[in-house]
Formats: structure tokens, C-alpha cells, sequence
């Protein structure tokens, strides 16, 4: 039994190679976990060229968890192969036997990227080019518009009114980036989103003559809503980038990493909508897609004075989750209420939507009979056929029984549920046994002191009422009052963290205790939050040029901080003091 768990347990794997550039070494690596073989042959890839291996690697670990040990084992085979021509090259699977058994790798692919063509500029580097690939490239100066961009892109260049277009936003970059802040995010107007899932991951990608690190920052599913030329507007963002400085040590020259922070702008993209197809049928209502329409009955079987359902369902892939509900007529005789609708979608493939579009009505019949519900036809665009589509729809046929609780008079009381304990009947009062005494309390001084109470409980409330009214008006006079209050709340928060050594949490509540404070003390609005507005800020408000340096300094470190993996207690403690004090100097302007 232990040897079928350990066959189980076994694999063999191609960890995912990424592409390269022409004319550099990459290696191509084979993993076998739990199990013991020999060798792979050295696959043949095309336009690459082996240079040697496979060398081999193993990796173990125990774990002891509950009382039980838990190993692994792995063996890591590496190729290592230079990229001799640009293109794609796809690896085939490959097989080692373990114990008498075969396991095999799946085929995968990349793609080798042509070399730099020359910059015009020059970029950072004197006299050549930023090369993502070279570190020694990137050396200090102006980062040119070619070596750090944004791009907006769509997956189609013309669609149709409420075909799905994804829209993407990355980054393309020569340089590490340390820190990457989006100040103004790209408006889509004219459009419904719904936001895709990213993978952050980076990769290596030819654009325009230039190879770059990209990785995706957003993705969206678009459906346009009007034809004509749509245009999404320009972002901008501040990225914090590293470069490398040579430095001279004598007899050997090395290099070490300056950061540099850079504001950039996306492009502005444009995309071509047309017009559905006129002239447009009758009860067509901007469906676009492929879809189907099922109706149902509950109960089947109806009574007077009893609720019941008719649901009508669409489903299918397109702009299911922007759909209308159905114009439902019910026959006379017939009390229908007000539908229901639940949408469940979901994203197909990254580029449409799926699911189901469901209306509940609920109704009552309040007559005997034979009726029947018209089946209202759906009609939608078909993307693939390019023309309007009609589901027709069956009418619903309902045979109508009398129901238990139909009351023959209108004043006869039922019997009530013996489950129901908080409804009684009505009863009835006599005039003969009804007595009327009159009891005026005008005169009474009881009467006199509660409406003096009254009345000056009333002005009271007029009092504070208008108070309250004058505060509210005073929004920058609340902002400013609260901001001292809010941000030590905040600070202390990140003590709390700073105790538990929670050095994530620390960061992200120490820059919300800063830029809070800043906007609401600055009376600076969220989105108009940076460096510059703040120094200018801060001189006005009459703080000096060496405590304005230092809270910018405490800022930028804060933000810094949160992308750097380790730090210590005594760095943690000193900046979380410096923000203290950064808030302390400028109270103390406020009190002079």
C-alpha cells in the first residue's frame, strides 16, 4: 500500500521557461519530485544551440505536523542552451522511468526575442542604448520615454455596440522598479467593466524595437454602449525606479543600485464601435450574444387565492449580467406582483461572460378557470452570424382551481393557523354596553407644566438642530479638527503592530496615519495628494524649510518601506518615531 501513495506522489515536470533575448544563455529546467531516474537526453529546440547538462540538483525538507513527519524529495536536470535566432520555440515532452514506471513532462513553448534595435536617443545610458537585459546599461541620468511607459491597449480594434473587448494596462519598463503609485487611473466611459483577475507576474516582451519587463496591471471586460470612436483618457503615475552607479574601488570597478523617481503617463487608446444592424426588431433590448430561453410554473397545479411563480430564464455567453427583464402580461383574473431577477455570471476564457439571467414573478389567481401566461419571444444580436435572432417562446397554458381559504362572504372570519399566535380576530362592541365619559384636563396643572416642558424641549432641539446645520457647513472646520484625533488613533494602531512584528500591517497603517493627517489637515482632497502640493502646503501653513524636508522624508521612506521584504526592530521603532514627530511639528505650528 506505501508504494501505490509513493507512485501517487511522483511527477515529472518542465518548470516553465520564460522567454529570452537573441544571442543570451538561458537554462531549461526538468523536475522530478519523489522518485529517482536517470537522466533526461537534452531536448532539440529549435534556433537554440546546447552549451551543456543536464547538471542535476536535489532538494529535500521534513515537516513535523501533528505528530506526523511529512518528506519530499526532488531532483532539478538543467539544460543550459544559448538563443541563437528570434522566434517561437516549443519544447516537446519529455519521459524518465521511476521504479518501472513512465512519467512525462508537458509540452510547453516560448519565444526568443530579437535583439535591441538602436535608440535614437540614446536613452539613460551615454552613447547607448537601456537594455532590460544588461544591468550595466542602466546607468544614472534622464529616463527617456522609450525605457519607462504605460500602454492601454484593446484585444480588437472594432467591435460592435455590446460586443466584449478586453482592455489591458501594463507596464513596460528597462529598469527594476521599486514602487509604481497610479495617481489618475484611465477612465472608460461609455462602457460597462467588470474587472478580470491579473496574474502579476513578469515577463520578458519585444515592443517596438525594444525588449522590456512587462508585467499586466489591470484588465478589464468592456461592453461599449454607444457606437462611434470611444476614447479612454491617459493615467499617470509615479514610479520609483532603480538604477545601477558605477563606482570605482581601485583596482576593480562595481556597481551599486540609486533610486530614482519618475512620473509617467499611459497613452490615450481609441476604438471603433459600430451600430447594430438596423432596422432593429420588435422587443429587441440590446442583447448581444448567443442565448437561450427556458420558462417554468410552480406550482403546477393552481388554486385561487394562492402564490405562485412563473420564472422565465435566459441563458447563454454575452452581456448576460446587462440585460433587461421581460414585459410579462398576465391575463385578467390574474394579480402579478413584481419580478424578481438573479443574475449568475461568470467570466469565460478572459473574454466574455456566461451564465444565466433569471426573472421570478410572483402571482394569485383570484378566479376559476382555464388561462394561459403569453410567452413574451427573446431576441438578441448573434456576433457570429452577424444578424438578430428570435427565441420563441411558448405560451403557458394554467387551469385554475378553487383554493381551500376562497371565503364566500366578506365578513366571515376564518379559522386562524394554530402556528400563528400574534394575530386576533376583530371583535365587535355593542352600543349597549359602549360608556363615554368625558375628562377635560385644560384646568389640571399637570397639563400646564407638560406643555411648558414641551415647549422647552422643543426650543432646545431648535437650538442644537441649527448648531449642528453650521457645523456641517464647515467641512474644511470638521476635517481639521478630527485630523490630529484620526491620526493618532492610527499611530496607535500601527504600535500595535510594530509589537507584534506585523511589519506589513505597520507600514500600510503608518501611511494611512500620514496622508490622512496631510489631506485633512492640508485640506488637500485625496486625488490632488502629493509631494509638491504638500511641501507648498506645509510653507504656507508656516512650517520651516527643515521640518517640511523631514515629513517629505518620512513620507517617502513610509511608502518605501512597504515594498522592501525585511527590516529591523530598531528601523521599524525609528521611522514609526520620526512619523510622530513629523505630525508633533506640525501641531505645534497650530499652537503658535
Amino acid at each position: 500500500m506505501a508504494s501505490i501513495f509513493a507512485v501517487l506522489g511522483q511527477s515529472f515536470t518542465l518548470v516553465p521557461p520564460r522567454n529570452v533575448v537573441e544571442g543570451k544563455n538561458f537554462a531549461l529546467t526538468f523536475r522530478l519530485s519523489d522518485g529517482e531516474a536517470n537522466p533526461p537526453s537534452a531536448p532539440q529546440l529549435e534556433g537554440c544551440k546546447l552549451l551543456f547538462g543536464p547538471s542535476t540538483s536535489t532538494m529535500s525538507s521534513t515537516q513535523y505536523i501533528n505528530g506526523k513527519v511529512t518528506s519530499t524529495y526532488s531532483v532539478d536536470y538543467t539544460f543550459t542552451y544559448r538563443a541563437e535566432k528570434a522566434g517561437d520555440v516549443n519544447v516537446p515532452a519529455m519521459s524518465v522511468t521511476v521504479g518501472g514506471h513512465t512519467l512525462s513532462s508537458r509540452p510547453a513553448s516560448f519565444k526568443i526575442l530579437p535583439s535591441d534595435r538602436p535608440q535614437q536617443s540614446g536613452g539613460a545610458a551615454a552613447g547607448g542604448n537601456v537594455r532590460a537585459d544588461d544591468p550595466s546599461t542602466q546607468t544614472p541620468g534622464r529616463v527617456s520615454a522609450d525605457d519607462l511607459l504605460v500602454r492601454v491597449s484593446f484585444s480588437k480594434s472594432t467591435v460592435y455596440e455590446q460586443e466584449p473587448v478586453v482592455a489591458t494596462i501594463k507596464v513596460y519598463t528597462k529598469y527594476d522598479i521599486n514602487s509604481f503609485m497610479p495617481t489618475t487611473q484611465p477612465a472608460f466611459e461609455g462602457f460597462l467593466t467588470e474587472e478580470l483577475p491579473v496574474n502579476l507576474e513578469v515577463s520578458m516582451e519585444h515592443y517596438n524595437g525594444q525588449n522590456y519587463h512587462t508585467a499586466v496591471l489591470k484588465r478589464l471586460l468592456l461592453y461599449p454602449q454607444r457606437s462611434g470612436t470611444l476614447s479612454v483618457n491617459s493615467g499617470k503615475y509615479d514610479v520609483t525606479i532603480v538604477q545601477y552607479e558605477r563606482v570605482n574601488m581601485g583596482f576593480f570597478q562595481t556597481s551599486r543600485p540609486v533610486e530614482r523617481q519618475v512620473t509617467t503617463s499611459s497613452n490615450a487608446a481609441t476604438i471603433t464601435v459600430r451600430p447594430l444592424p438596423e432596422p432593429r426588431p420588435a422587443g429587441f433590448n440590446g442583447a448581444v450574444g448567443k442565448f437561450s430561453v427556458e420558462t417554468a410554473l410552480d406550482p403546477e397545479l393552481l388554486r385561487t387565492n394562492e402564490a405562485a411563480v412563473y420564472s422565465y430564464t435566459i441563458k447563454g455567453r454575452g452581456n448576460i449580467k446587462f440585460l433587461s427583464e421581460p414585459d410579462i402580461q398576465f391575463p385578467a383574473g390574474i394579480d402579478a406582483y413584481t419580478p424578481k431577477t438573479d443574475i449568475n455570471a461568470s467570466v469565460i476564457g478572459g473574454t466574455d461572460m456566461s451564465g444565466t439571467f433569471r426573472t421570478d414573478i410572483t402571482f394569485v389567481p383570484q378566479e376559476v378557470g382555464n388561462f394561459e401566461i403569453e410567452g413574451v419571444p427573446f431576441v438578441y444580436f448573434d456576433l457570429d452570424s452577424k444578424s438578430y435572432v428570435t427565441v420563441d417562446v411558448p405560451s403557458t397554458p394554467i387551469k385554475v382551481l378553487r383554493g381551500n381559504n376562497s371565503a364566500p362572504a366578506a365578513t366571515q372570519q376564518t379559522n386562524i393557523d394554530d402556528v400563528i399566535d400574534d394575530i386576533l380576530h376583530i371583535h365587535s362592541i355593542k352600543a349597549e354596553n359602549q360608556t363615554h365619559e368625558l375628562d377635560y384636563t385644560f384646568g389640571k396643572a399637570t397639563y400646564w407644566f407638560a406643555y411648558i416642558l414641551v415647549a422647552i424641549i422643543l426650543i432646545g432641539l431648535v437650538i442644537v438642530y441649527r448648531r449642528q446645520i453650521r457645523l456641517n457647513a464647515d467641512v474644511s472646520g470638521r476635517r481639521l479638527a478630527k485630523a490630529s484625533r484620526v491620526a493618532t488613533r492610527r499611530l496607535k494602531e500601527a504600535r500595535g503592530y510594530m509589537d507584534r512584528h506585523d511589519n506589513d500591517k505597520f507600514y500600510a497603517a503608518v501611511a494611512s496615519a500620514l496622508w490622512g493627517y496631510m489631506s485633512d489637515k492640508l485640506s488637500i482632497p485625496a486625488s490632488q495628494l502629493t509631494r509638491d502640493n504638500i511641501s507648498s502646503k506645509l510653507e504656507a501653513y508656516g512650517l520651516s524649510r527643515d521640518k517640511i524636508d523631514e515629513v517629505v522624508d518620512v513620507l517617502d521612506r513610509c511608502e518605501m518601506a512597504r515594498f522592501t521584504p525585511v527590516h529591523s526592530d530598531d528601523e521599524v521603532s525609528r521611522l514609526y518615531q520620526q512619523a510622530t514627530d513629523a505630525i508633533n511639528a506640525i501641531q505645534n505650528v497650530a499652537k503658535r
